[in-house]
């Protein structure tokens, strides 16, 4: 743990109840001892320095729809684009909060920054296109998906998404290119769309005797499926018009002792399947007969050339364009406590993360050596929590919001913001955004963390 946190060692010692006298002639009584008293011995407080935002506005509070994260404010070239409480989108200074426009009026909250103009949504399922300089609209597409949950600006093309259907737009034109929907009563949690090399990829879980994962691949010019697979994952990789997933393996394959990753590689195109790798390994039997899959017990990702696979007790990588079967990892780490944390599948400043079950807080390992630190080490548990640069950033449900130093592990300040209700936090140039129970934070960045 860091200098800057206090370790407060209680007693645990049970004391006897005493029978006091009550004077002459009087009774006794006797105090009620507890059937159960317990408590924390390492209770933990986090110290370091508490700043105030330099400034604070009004942000509209995030709406859940669907289980789908909402989008209420987006942050670039030193700008904030925020959804106000009156459904109206507001430009501000980052650093000053100072207003710099206001466009519409009931407005959803989905929205994205790309290439100099914000697209977002209407709450009557229009999308729009506003310059960032000084909101003036650009055009608007009428499309019927008022619980929008993504819009992904890729390659001149807008894609959005709304659970079965999706729909592709000219960004410079704002001109509907093409519409589909797949059938809702098989179709289900759609991803939001990719598109590489001439196609447009989406992941469902597709119903049937039980419920399993899909990928399908879409023309990019027309919107016309060219194919799908059943039981994969979402991409590993596109390349070279090959499309590289993990196959789902449950009720499959649930050996748990003798287990495996089977990754697919599929003609872009086609679908045709042009090979199969497979990355075996050997676990210890299950002592509580229940098999364990996904997650730290057997998922894969991909970094550049490099194929994570975790494995229950370890994490191995393998170096994924030069494949050989039955070949050993080029490298092993313990994966500690791995049956209470989960993947978050990315790598960051040579670091793997994790969040813990029970806390929901940050975990971080160190690819050198494999020495995991904790950013939960707060008095509470974790609500929202990002990483930016070499700045890790953890509001918690107390109010209370830790900034620490990804190198060190070290608190720097805390801000208390006064509501536990935490929205994806934002980042530009120096500023800390923090969304919290209404409000919309700027915190000034000190030096080390900007």
């Amino acid at each position: 743990m860091g200098k800057g946190q206090i370790f407060k060692t209680l007693s645990g010692a049970i004391c006897a109840a005493l029978m006091l006298p009550l004077g002459v002639g009087g009774g006794t009584a006797q105090a009620e001892e507890a059937a159960v008293s317990i408590r924390n011995p390492y209770y933990q407080q986090v110290e370091a320095p508490v700043v105030q935002p330099a400034w604070s506005l009004s942000v509209a509070k995030p709406k859940v729809v669907n289980n789908l994260e909402p989008v209420t404010a987006v942050a670039e070239n030193g700008k904030v684009f925020m959804l106000q409480p009156n459904g109206k989108l507001a430009a501000l200074k980052a650093a000053s909060g100072a207003k710099l426009w206001e466009y519409g009026s009931q407005l959803a909250q989905r929205m994205v920054y790309s290439n100099g103009a914000i697209y977002g949504m209407t709450t009557s399922g229009a999308l729009y296109k506003v310059k960032e300089d000084n909101g003036s609209k650009v055009w608007s597409a009428a499309l019927g998906y008022g619980t929008a949950d993504s819009i992904t600006v890729t390659g001149g093309t807008v894609y959005v998404t709304q659970g079965q259907k999706m729909a592709a737009v000219d960004a410079a034109t704002g001109k509907i290119k093409w519409r589909i929907a797949e059938d809702p009563n098989n179709y289900y949690y759609g991803s939001k769309a990719l598109e590489a090399e001439g196609v447009v990829v989406r992941n469902y879980a597709v119903s049937g005797a039980i419920t399993v994962s899909l990928v399908a691949v879409y023309d990019k010019t027309t919107g016309t499926k060219l194919w799908e697979a059943s039981r994969q994952l979402a991409p590993l990789a596109i390349k070279d018009g090959i499309l590289y997933s993990e196959r789902e393996l449950f009720m499959l394959d649930d050996d748990p002792v003798n287990r495996k990753i089977q990754i697919a590689a599929f003609n872009l195109r086609t679908g045709a399947l042009k090979g199969e790798r497979t990355y075996s390994w050997t676990d210890k039997a299950a002592t509580d007969g229940v098999y364990h899959g996904g997650g730290s017990y057997s998922s894969a990702f991909l970094n550049g050339n490099d194929l994570y696979i975790h494995q229950g007790q370890r994490l191995v990588l393998y170096d994924f364009w030069n494949y050989v079967s039955g070949a050993e990892p080029v490298k092993k780490w313990a994966q500690e406590s791995y049956d209470q944390r989960n993947p978050l599948n990315l790598v960051h400043q040579d670091r793997i993360y994790f969040t813990d079950e029970h806390s929901h807080g940050l975990i971080a390992m160190k690819l050198a050596n494999g020495q995991y630190a904790r950013f939960d080490q707060g008095e509470n548990n974790t609500v929202q929590a990002a990483i930016f640069g070499k700045g890790v950033y953890v509001g918690q449900s107390d109010g209370l919001l830790h900034a620490y130093d990804l190198i060190s592990s070290k608190p720097v300040f805390t801000v208390r913001t006064g509501s536990p209700e935490f929205a994806p936090l934002l980042k530009t140039g120096g500023m800390l955004l923090v969304q919290s129970g209404g409000k919309l934070h700027g915190i000034k960045l000190p030096a080390s963390l900007k």
